[in-house]
């Protein structure tokens, strides 16, 4: 019969040295990352292509939803709520598709890193825009036949 106080020593090292390395380790990752990105900081264009991509972000976030939902209606049963769909996603897409651009304008005209300058980071669209992929939602949802048990 082995014994088991070397075999719970043995079992206690091991995941005090595992602890230990996993703490290592990520320090040494959060040390990399603390360097890369002063790196990338004294840089002057990532600057401006940083602030680009966080201009374009919510733009491509809701169109790719209201495009997935649009090719989603094409399947309800219900006609008329179809029509309203597509019709309040077409408006929702063509909107989105307005403030990309003047968003990216007024990138190139101002160069301004606030976000308060840009339309796409307008608290009322966003959430205009959130409440409309719901209420559409639901209003498919309700429109929906209920499926036989």
């Amino acid at each position: 019969m082995e014994d088991k106080f070397a075999k719970y020593l043995q079992l206690s090292n091991r995941l005090i040295l595992t602890l230990v390395s996993f703490v290592a380790v990520l320090l040494l990752l959060l040390l990399g990352l603390k360097y890369s990105f002063r790196l990338l900081d004294s840089m002057p264009w990532f600057v401006y292509l940083f602030t680009l991509f966080i201009i374009i972000v919510p733009t491509f976030i809701f169109i790719t939803i209201f495009l997935v939902y649009f090719s989603r209606t094409k399947k309800h049963p219900t006609v008329s709520v179809r029509y309203v769909s597509w019709a309040l996603f077409t408006a929702a897409l063509l909107l989105w598709g307005y403030i990309l651009v003047t968003d990216v304008f007024t990138f190139f005209k101002t160069s301004s890193q606030q976000i308060g300058n840009y339309n796409s980071y307008s608290v009322l669209f966003l959430a205009g825009s959130v409440a409309l992929i719901f209420i559409v939602g639901i209003i498919q949802a309700i429109s929906t036949p209920k499926e036989k048990d």
